[in-house]
């Protein structure tokens, strides 16, 4: 047990610091404001407003919930994008509505006007700015810098189509089915799919009520999904997808999660029912693009593995298995695999591998050495004789920029070696390792003024080959606030911190 003496008692509130930031209006943002106040003369106004102007008034009048102006906004919008993601995700269905209203408008009008250039109606939740536009779409001289940023065409086939308007959107789907703004929004594209393209590119599938998923795969275009989250289903929910995965011929990102009968939460039993087991993952079909495969909570993986990476046609990019229980055979095969030898960034984040022997994981390494950029191994309960299998090959790897090995079992000799390889990797930018085991007394509790003594030392091991950017040394968390010790690069002192380690 790590425990550690900053421990509040249970009973002690915890105080949050809120910040509020103000800014002052700018003069365009106060002639909007003082615009949309007159609603009728404002929607006389739009047709001979400078299109500078439109972003500033939609963003105003979408926060203020003027759903007429809205409305009038649309057929006027004078550029082939707009984005907003947030009137799904915030469900501001009354908003959606006026939006997709001003829409229908335009749909209907047989002679556009020749302001308006809409084409693209973002709704996904992307967290760029409210505004993107297509370079060489119009002539941008005089426009801001932020006016004029290339947003790239997805060539998707079912994208092609010529058709009013792309709207694209994220859509989510759990037991209750999905909330009112996404089946609003459905419902609209349906009855006018005609004119209407819906491209969905992230698909999170969190719980299968079936008819309304049907309902799904008969608006959205399975070519167009490019993110499939498959969460807290079970073997025979899979099997239903099936048929629709079959025809995600542009995938580019698979997530496996938390699958029911697989999971931590379920009763450990040493006898497992392997046929049902296997289900989980042996029904996908093959996935021509698939860069990016993620498998977190599913236990009992080493049947699944092969099958995980027989669904692919081309080398992944991405392989995270977090969460989950390997056995030999799971390393061992890894390293031969043709889709994992060209990886960038690989975590085995809370994957125990302290009952494994992991020359295979050496091996794989060494394997992808010219490539691999991020090294996970936090919270893999590894000691000094997993680390020795896998240092060779990490001193290979000449393009990592981040690796973490924290809350694994090293001894201060140890830790040092460790360094002494790792500051051989130039490119290295982010660092984590674990506290020694010199920094906890025999009862577990931590000894924060140890840690501050023997980081410096530990820093001048990389210094002496290169300037480190961000290195992080971190005890395991208390057992009771789950705090923990982090040693600071700028301040040069043990700081606790209630939440550790932010990505």
């Amino acid at each position: 047990m790590v425990v550690c003496p900053q421990c509040p008692d249970e009973d002690d509130p915890l105080e949050e610091d809120t910040m509020n930031f103000y800014s002052s209006p700018t003069l365009l943002k106060l002639a909007s404001q003082r615009l949309l106040r007159e609603e009728a003369l404002a929607i006389s106004a739009l047709k001979d407003l400078p299109r500078d102007l439109f972003p500033v008034i939609f963003e105003e009048a979408f926060t203020g919930r003027y759903t007429k102006i809205l409305r009038a906004l649309i057929p006027l919008w004078p550029f082939p994008y707009l984005s907003k993601g947030t009137l799904i995700e915030n469900s501001n269905l009354e908003t959606l509505k006026a939006v997709l209203e001003g829409q229908d408008i335009l749909i209907a009008q047989k002679i556009h006007s020749s302001r308006c250039k809409l084409r693209v109606l973002n709704l996904r939740n992307t967290h760029h700015a409210l505004w993107r536009i297509y370079e060489g779409s119009y002539e941008h001289e005089g426009l801001p810098e932020f006016m004029t940023q290339k947003y790239p065409v997805v060539n998707s086939p079912d994208c092609r189509e010529n058709k009013e308007l792309t709207v694209t959107v994220d859509l989510k789907l759990d037991e209750d089915g999905m909330d009112e703004s996404a089946t609003y929004l459905l419902q609209w594209a349906q009855q006018r799919k005609d004119s209407i393209h819906l491209c969905c590119r992230t698909l999170r599938i969190h719980g299968l009520p079936k008819a309304v998923c049907r309902e799904i795969f008969k608006v959205v275009h399975t070519d167009c999904i490019k993110d499939l989250d498959l969460s807290f289903l079970n073997p025979e929910e899979i099997d239903f997808l099936t048929p629709y995965l079959r025809h995600m011929n542009n995938l580019l990102t698979l997530m496996i999660k938390s699958i029911r009968g697989a999971s931590y939460m379920d009763d450990f039993s040493e006898e497992v029912d392997e046929e049902n087991i296997s289900r989980l993952i042996s029904p996908l079909p093959t996935f021509h693009y698939l860069q990016n495969l993620y498998v977190h909570d599913v236990i009992f993986l080493e049947i699944q593995l092969k099958e995980c990476l027989r669904c692919l046609r081309k080398p992944l990019k991405t392989l995270s298995i977090t969460g989950c229980f390997l056995l030999h055979s799971d390393l061992d095969y890894l390293p031969y695999c043709l889709n994992t030898s060209e990886l960038k960034y690989l975590n085995l984040t809370a994957t125990c591998l302290d009952h494994l022997v992991i020359d295979g994981l050496g091996f794989l390494l060494e394997n992808v050495k010219d490539t691999l950029e991020s090294l996970e191994l936090e919270f893999c309960m590894m000691e000094e004789s997993h680390f020795s299998a896998i240092l060779p090959a990490l001193s290979q790897c000449s393009h990592l920029t981040k690796v973490n090995f924290y809350n694994n079992e090293l001894s201060l000799p140890f830790l040092k070696q460790l360094l002494h390889h790792t500051a051989q990797l130039s490119q290295l930018t982010y660092e984590v390792y674990p506290a020694p085991l010199e920094c906890y007394d025999d009862s577990g509790v931590i000894l924060s003024h140890r840690l501050e003594k023997f980081c410096p030392e530990l820093l001048d091991i990389i210094r002496a080959k290169r300037q480190p950017t961000r290195v992080i040394f971190a005890t395991n968390q208390c057992f009771n606030c789950s705090g923990s010790y982090v040693y600071d690069l700028e301040t040069q002192h043990c700081l606790y911190q209630k939440v550790l380690l932010p990505d």
